[in-house]
């Protein structure tokens, strides 16, 4: 008896959707499908609007589905979509941008040897500038001593001083300090070559085992 009350209920259920089916209007020939708040799938010929962002399906006239519409996005899957669309174009931006690198690396040098002589030669130039700065401070303080003394022979024989020799003794010092500054960042200049081609070189080696290693592999 169990079996045929369950026989019946499952024939019931199925001669529901038959119906439904059967009951569209002639003039739509398409049939929506959806999912109620209880979870109980609902057929009509048009889908309430308080279930109008949910998923859903239409249907032709022989039952068939032929379009399906997802569920509207919620604000927050919005905006992680957008978020994760953010990082890939950031990917594909610093991909790009090394892939340019490693281009310009191995169309420039043909070895290591090269790459040290070119960082030798620019850590060498800025050194040829500090040289030079180093000469234009010991002059400036040279300048600066012989103001000062003239400066402290006025004062000893109580004189006043001049205040074109205090001038010239305040930019004197003014002087130095800003030489003393474009030393200090042209230092900062050196170690950042030094720095860079550490890295260019690393990568050079990188980018040549992989070659070298395509081509073998293509020999054989």
């Amino acid at each position: 008896m169990k079996m045929l009350a369950r026989m019946k209920k499952i024939s019931a259920i199925g001669l529901c959707a038959i119906v439904a089916l059967s009951v569209v209007p002639a003039q739509a020939g398409k049939l929506k499908k959806w999912v109620d708040e209880n979870g109980q799938v609902q057929y009509g010929d048009h889908i309430p609007p308080q279930y109008a962002k949910k998923s859903s399906q239409t249907l032709n006239s022989q039952g068939i589905v032929v379009q399906t519409r997802a569920a509207a996005k919620t604000p927050e899957q919005i905006a992680e979509e957008a978020r994760q669309a953010k990082l890939r174009a950031e990917q594909e931006r610093k991909q790009q941008e090394q892939a340019r690198k490693d281009r310009i690396l191995l169309d420039t040098f043909t070895n290591e040897d090269e790459m040290v002589m070119t960082r030798d030669g620019k850590i060498e130039a800025i050194e040829a500038i500090i040289r030079v700065t180093n000469g234009r401070i010991q002059k400036i303080k040279e300048r600066l001593s012989t103001q000062k003394q003239r400066a402290a022979r006025m004062e000893r024989a109580g004189k006043p001083v001049p205040e074109s020799v205090t001038k010239q003794i305040h930019e004197a010092r003014d002087q130095i300090r800003q030489n003393i500054e474009y030393i200090e960042n042209r230092r900062h200049e050196q170690q950042a070559i030094r720095d860079k081609f550490e890295l260019d070189i690393n990568r050079f080696r990188e980018l040549k085992a992989a070659r070298d290693e395509t081509l073998d592999t293509a020999s054989q």
